[in-house]
C-alpha cells in the first residue's frame, strides 16, 4: 500500500498497524473495513476471526467476488465524494459479510452498482451535451457568418457550391437537436473514456451535416421536393436540410430509394423494349 494520502494524513489504529486509513468504513474487535488515502478499500481481520471463519463460507466468497468486481467499475472520472460513497457502500457490504449478514451485504452491494451506474450515465451525457453545445455554437456561428457573407461567397464559389457548403451547417444543427431530444432517453455510460462520447457525438453532427448536403443535391437534382429545384435557395431548403439532420432515416431511406430506382430504371426499360 504505497503512495502519499491526496488530502488530510491517514489514519493508525494501534490494533491494525498495516492499515492506512483516510475514511473508516467499519471497525470491530474481529475487523475493520477502510478506504485508503488512494481511494482503494482494505480490511483486515484478527487470527481469531480467521480461525472460525465466516458461517457460509460460499455465500462470504460470493460478497467478495461481487465486491471486488464492483471496485473495477471505471470511477475515476468522478468527484472524490461520489468514488467515496461508492467506495463506502462496497466497504459495508464487505462489513456485513464479515458480520454474517449476507442477505443486507448483498443488498448494500447492489445499491453500490445501481449508485455508479446512475453516476456514470449522468456523466457521460454531460460529456455529449457538452460537444453538442460546442457543435452548435461552432455551426450556428458559421451558418451566420456565410449568410452574411452570401453575395461574396456564392461569386467565388457558385451559387449551387455556396447552397450545398451551406446546407450542412442546418443539417448538423439537426443532429445536435436529435440528441439533446434523445437524451433524457438514452443511457449511455462513462465506464467507456470520455473521447469515445465525444467522437460518437462529433461523428452525429458531422453526419447530420452530410444528411443536409445530400438533402440539397437531392432537391436540386429534383429527387425530392422538386418543387424548390429552381430556387433551392428558399427557406425551405434550410428547413429540408434541418430536418435530415434531426431524422436519421430519412437520407437513408432516400439513398435506399434511389438505388432501388437506379436497379429497377434498367429493367423498366428492358422489359419496353
Amino acid at each position: 500500500m504505497g503512495g502519499e494520502p491526496h488530502a488530510d494524513s491517514a489514519l493508525v489504529r494501534p490494533k491494525w498497524p498495516d492499515m492506512r486509513i483516510q475514511h473508516l468504513v467499519h471497525e470491530t474487535d474481529d475487523f475493520i473495513v477502510a478506504i485508503d488515502p488512494e481511494l482503494d478499500l482494505d480490511w483486515e481481520t484478527t487470527d481469531e476471526y480467521d480461525a472460525t471463519g465466516p458461517k457460509e463460507p460460499l455465500r462470504h466468497n460470493e460478497i467478495l467476488n461481487l465486491a471486488a468486481s464492483l471496485e473495477c467499475i471505471p470511477n475515476d472520472h468522478q468527484k472524490r465524494s461520489v468514488r467515496i460513497n461508492f467506495k463506502r457502500m462496497i466497504g459495508e457490504g464487505i462489513a456485513r459479510s464479515l458480520k454474517h449478514d449476507y442477505d443486507n451485504a448483498q443488498r448494500i452491494l447492489d445499491d453500490a452498482l445501481s449508485y455508479i451506474k446512475v453516476r456514470n450515465v449522468e456523466s457521460a451525457r454531460s460529456w455529449q451535451i457538452m460537444t453538442g453545445f460546442v457543435a452548435a455554437t461552432v455551426l450556428g456561428v458559421a451558418a451566420l457568418t456565410m449568410w452574411t457573407l452570401r453575395v461574396e461567397l456564392s461569386l467565388l464559389w457558385g451559387h449551387t457550391a455556396f447552397l450545398f457548403v451551406f446546407a450542412a451547417l442546418p443539417g448538423g444543427l439537426g443532429a445536435v437537436l436529435s440528441m439533446l431530444f434523445r437524451i433524457g432517453h438514452s443511457f449511455p455510460s462513462s465506464e467507456a473514456p470520455c473521447r469515445l462520447h465525444v467522437l460518437e457525438a462529433v461523428s452525429r453532427v458531422l453526419a447530420g451535416c452530410l444528411s443536409g448536403v445530400a438533402v440539397a443535391a437531392a432537391i436540386k437534382a429534383g429527387v425530392v421536393l422538386s418543387v424548390l429545384r429552381d430556387k433551392p435557395g428558399t427557406s425551405a431548403l434550410i428547413i429540408s436540410s434541418l430536418a435530415a439532420g434531426v431524422s436519421e432515416r430519412w437520407v437513408p431511406s432516400l439513398l435506399v430509394h434511389l438505388h432501388k430506382s437506379s436497379i429497377e430504371g434498367p429493367k423498366g426499360r428492358d422489359d419496353t423494349q
